[in-house]
């Protein structure tokens, strides 16, 4: 009876096991089938706000008809305009029409920018929203260019005089958000980790047992369970007037969200470290002090040294959380996606880069399934290095 009991137990447990790893693989494989078609070198290097200009012919061009060499041998390229398209897709996957080539004497070098009249050279890679024509009789012709490139070039080579070219260049990239992920890490690290590792080094090397030091645990363990957009509210009113204050600022900040941050984590930095700290062994302490070293001496040079993996797995926590995070985010920084990334300046990390474009009444959610994939790659690039780097870092330890 005891052995079919224990049977149904197991059963159980491995049915909830695998319903759970089952949501997790539907999970992935929902994220990377959708977000992979727009995932693309583009998508990482790219400005979110697109820049749009206006361009038209100066006054005092006059256009002589001429004949342009093929070199790439292009279906889509005019020799009688000197300029190449091509069929491309945004960020967004959505289709357009893209400038992939303009030889140097070609009308196109000469356009002028129709609210300021100064030059402007077309960049390769720009896209072409609008365009439109005159003929030689005068006929105004709108060239297509949401029928594809080889369309607007046949419309395109109809005209004999250019009226108007309206181009687009970047947008809906994550670069900004990108920059700003990295630079919240990177400062939320440099503030916790020396001061997590402190704290647990004091209670675990120098405190002495008592009330005190019994309180100072439970309270850390209560912080530890207090939900994240508590600390959102706390960076809000304490952090951001702070840094606006001190550095002339307006609003949220990666300062003060990497300040949230560090509240957020710092229990978990000292208890991690404080865990590896007690898996020390009290010989290589007894040992180090016998040896006529001091008690600072032992504790880094002896002990530190051999908890090291617990402090690399401490900011291994602490850097998923960091890129993880965005209800706290979301109030400490704002949700404004800048591509102009500053320490003090308003951006927005890849997690609330998600929550921003998934707002409104058409959520993207290829773009968002993309950025989960970059997530999910940092945190196993990440993964990866820490435990390389405990490794070879626990060959020097003692044994």
């Amino acid at each position: 009876m005891r052995k079919i009991k224990d049977n149904i137990l197991n059963a159980i447990t491995y049915l909830c096991a695998l319903f759970g790893i089952l949501i997790l693989v539907l999970l992935l494989i929902y994220i990377f089938s959708t977000g992979a078609s727009v995932l693309s070198f583009k998508l990482l290097t790219s400005d979110y706000e697109s820049e749009s200009y206006s361009l038209v012919m100066p006054d005092e061009y006059t256009y002589v008809l001429n004949t342009y060499v093929n070199s790439n041998n292009s279906a889509n390229f005019s020799t009688k305009w000197g300029i190449e398209l091509a069929d491309e897709c945004n960020t967004e996957g959505v289709d357009i029409v893209t400038i992939t080539y303009i030889d140097e004497k070609s009308p196109f070098m000469n356009l002028i920018q129709n609210t300021n009249k100064t030059s402007y050279k077309i960049a390769i890679g720009s896209e072409i929203t609008t365009m439109a024509v005159y003929d030689d009789l005068g006929n105004y012709i709108s060239v297509l260019t949401n029928k594809g490139a080889a369309k607007a070039i046949s419309y395109l080579d109809q005209g004999t005089s250019i009226y108007s070219v309206n181009i687009q260049t970047g947008g809906g990239g994550i670069r900004g958000s990108l920059i700003a992920t990295l630079l919240l890490i990177i400062t939320t690290l440099v503030l916790v980790i020396p001061l997590g590792v402190m704290a647990a080094i004091y209670l675990n090397e120098l405190a002495k047992p008592g009330r005190i030091t019994n309180i100072l645990k439970s309270m850390i363990d209560m912080i530890s369970g207090i939900p994240s957009i508590i600390f959102g509210f706390v960076g809000l009113l304490i952090f951001v007037p702070f840094i606006d204050n001190t550095f002339s600022s307006s609003g949220g900040s990666i300062l003060s969200g990497a300040l949230t941050m560090s509240v957020m984590l710092l229990p978990v930095v000292i208890k991690t470290t404080e865990e590896s700290l007690k898996t020390i062994p009290n010989s290589y302490r007894n040992a180090s002090i016998a040896l006529g070293a001091t008690k600072t001496q032992t504790i880094f040079k002896v002990v530190l040294p051999n908890a090291i993996a617990g402090i690399l797995s401490a900011t291994l926590l602490s850097i998923g959380r960091v890129i993880g995070e965005s209800a706290a985010l979301i109030i400490a920084i704002g949700t404004v996606v800048k591509d102009k990334v500053t320490l003090t300046g308003t951006a927005t990390p890849l997690s609330v880069h998600i929550w921003t474009i998934m707002q409104g009444e058409n959520p993207n959610y290829e773009v968002a399934c993309a950025i989960s994939i970059v997530i999910l790659s940092m945190v196993l690039i990440l993964n990866l290095s820490v435990k390389l780097l405990s490794k070879k870092l626990n060959k020097g330890e003692a044994k």
